[in-house]
């Protein structure tokens, strides 16, 4: 039984039964079990990474704001990655905010010189916003051109539904205020069809961003939008504990009500400002204490004071399964060391002549499971039956073997000639699960992918050759960030993964001449 759409169950909704959290859930829980997203899962409370995200950002390219904009502000979830890759292909300056605008309002992704592909795909990551970026603050002027964000439902006249935590509403007030973008900076936001939605009006208040396209893998869709952005922060809808959580909104609010603006929060709540900075101070100087007491790696030491320190090369503990992966307990560590363990080995060695030699720890002896023959055997022999029961253990001798447990043999398909694929240029940072994504896309099901990323290429294999045929059609124009793949049946049985040391001369030589 298929599921219902999102925008049919919010049809079949009453009035009151329409809100922005019933919205959410319906399109959360059609993508989980529709299985129509990749990492992360589960999708809930997440921007979801549909199937075909990286599709949809390979139109944002092809559109005329995408080519005028110079400044591109992209919001730092894994749907959008591909969007920040072909931002930084194209030559252009990408912005990514700050995450939780903890440390800043922007992160201003700089790839070092002469950056390859592979290095801008890097930059695009998490990682590379950590590694690659410089934050830009408040004092910092910009002018942003382009804006493209995630959603978690959209409808066709522009109305979005975040996922409940209000940072891209903040981000753009935020730079509305800084005069960073105005009505016109166009708005573009990547989704599945399935996100599209008609959300009411009255959901829809006057913080909340609207936007101007809607993508999808099939089409880009121009909203017709009324409503207006947000010119500003507003901020009798924010609390005192949002003003606490991110810095330089605080900052921003000191500057508007020493401007003369209006700064009032919601229902006239008082902020301290003088608290909040000295909260901060504090949380910072036990963050700084902590990595000074941890030797500046914090999270390894904590391992070591949990896991036995030292770790692999530490010589502590010659057994299996000592020095790493156990917890520590505290009986442990005082026998092992520690102020308490000189006195109380010198108490115990001191009536045997030990001295001050170290009290040596007893070997671990394993007890064998009790034989049910032999005990059987034992009492026939207490019994005066022994020749009877070695004459049943001669007859049962080989019937013993047969029954005796083998070990599981490791599962090794046919070695035969199987219908297979080869696909050649693909990018050294591309993802299995990206590549499998753009297989299926074209409604090509392989029996199984060997995937040889690594040097630049994979093979399909197909239970027919019928299907292969298809396939090879299917996938003839097969591309991938831009890219044409090569796309040609498999001249040899391509290799099973990890087993290439061990083929023959004759089946290597068939690989290496489809790579080349």
């Amino acid at each position: 039984m298929s599921q219902k759409l999102p925008a049919d169950s919010v049809k079949e909704m009453g009035p009151d039964d329409v809100t922005k959290p019933a919205i959410r859930n319906a399109v959360w829980k059609y993508i989980e079990e529709c299985d129509l997203a990749d990492f992360p899962r589960p999708v809930n409370r997440r921007i979801p990474n549909v199937k075909g995200a990286a599709t949809a950002a390979e139109l944002i390219p092809t559109m005329q704001e995408f080519k005028k904009a110079q400044v591109i502000k992209i919001n730092p979830d894994k749907p959008q990655e591909q969007a920040r890759f072909l931002t930084l292909d194209a030559g252009k300056t990408l912005l990514v905010p700050t995450p939780r605008l903890r440390s800043g309002l922007f992160n201003k992704i700089t790839p070092p010189t002469g950056a390859t592909k592979d290095i801008l795909r890097i930059c695009s990551t998490s990682q590379g916003v950590r590694e690659y970026s410089s934050t830009l603050s408040l004092d910092d002027k910009m002018q942003v051109d382009l804006v493209i964000i995630g959603s978690v439902a959209v409808s066709k006249t522009g109305l979005r539904i975040g996922k409940g935590e209000g940072f891209a509403d903040l981000e753009w007030a935020m730079m509305s205020s800084m005069g960073a973008v105005t009505q016109d900076t166009v708005v573009i936001t990547t989704v599945h069809e399935c996100q599209i939605v008609d959300i009411p009006e009255k959901l829809i208040e006057d913080h909340d961003l609207t936007v101007d396209y809607i993508v999808t893998p099939l089409e880009i869709i121009k909203c017709n939008t009324s409503g207006k952005k947000p010119a500003g922060i507003i901020w009798s809808k924010l609390e005192p504990g949002k003003l606490k959580r991110v810095p330089i909104l605080r900052k921003l609010w000191q500057a508007e009500k020493d401007a003369g603006k209006d700064v009032t929060l919601k229902d006239g709540q008082e902020f301290d400002m003088e608290a909040a900075e000295k909260e901060d101070a504090e949380r910072e100087e036990r963050r700084q204490q902590r990595e000074g007491e941890e030797g500046g790696d914090g999270r390894r030491r904590r391992y070591r004071r949990r896991f036995g320190g030292g770790g692999r090369f530490s010589g502590r503990g010659r057994g299996r399964g000592r020095g790493r992966g156990r917890p520590i307990s505290r009986e442990r560590t005082e026998s092992e060391g520690g102020e308490g363990t000189d006195g109380e080995r010198q108490e115990k060695g001191a009536g045997e002549g030990s001295g001050d030699r170290p009290q040596r720890r007893r070997q671990r002896r394993f007890r064998r499971r009790p034989n049910p023959r032999r005990s059987k055997e034992s009492e026939g022999e207490a019994d005066g039956s022994g020749d009877a029961a070695d004459r049943d253990r001669t007859e049962s001798e080989g019937e013993g073997k047969e029954n005796r447990r083998r070990p599981q043999r490791r599962f090794r398909p046919r070695r035969g000639r199987q219908p297979a694929l080869f696909v050649g240029g693909l990018p050294r940072s591309l993802r299995v699960s990206t590549f499998k994504t753009e297989v299926r896309g074209r409604d090509v099901d392989p029996l199984r992918v060997i995937w040889h990323g690594g040097n630049g290429h994979a093979f399909l294999q197909f239970e027919n050759s019928d299907l292969m045929e298809t396939a090879l059609q299917a996938l003839d124009d097969l591309n991938i960030n831009g890219k044409k793949l090569r796309v040609e049946e498999a001249k040899g049985r391509p290799p099973r993964g990890g087993e290439r040391e061990n083929q023959s001369d004759e089946v290597k030589a068939e690989a290496d001449t489809n790579a080349e």
